[in-house]
């Protein structure tokens, strides 16, 4: 919502009369955090007026480097995850290739033994 220049205006007098009115009747008080407090606000409110625009372009450049930041991040851990699933899928095959060499063996080892025996 903006603020034309003369309602800006009369928004900015009845504030001050409103102060005004607080002070005169001892409910705002001024002390050091008062005035620290309508620093900030009025810092706050010159800031966006004068570098509103400089604020968005920074904090756009800022959030698509961010974006770009982690999107390079998530890449190489979706590269490591297939890798990975590759690698778990070759050692299941070489699992079930050594599980089959290891149950033949010891009929590969008894065999021979057996024939010699056999002939004595």
């Amino acid at each position: 919502m903006r603020l034309s220049s003369t309602q800006a205006r009369k928004m900015l007098f009845a504030a001050i009369l409103f102060i005004c009115a607080l002070s005169s009747k001892k409910i705002l008080i001024y002390n050091e955090e008062m005035i620290v407090a309508c620093c900030f606000i009025g810092f706050i409110i010159f800031s966006r007026k004068s570098l509103g625009k400089t604020f968005k372009v920074t904090l756009d450049g800022r959030i698509q480097a961010i974006q770009e930041e982690l999107q390079q991040f998530l890449n190489p851990n979706e590269v490591v995850l297939l890798e990975s699933n590759e690698q778990q899928r070759l050692l299941r095959i070489s699992l079930r290739i050594c599980g089959t060499v290891v149950e033949s063996l010891p009929m590969a080892r008894c065999v021979p033994k057996c024939e010699k025996k056999k002939k004595k």
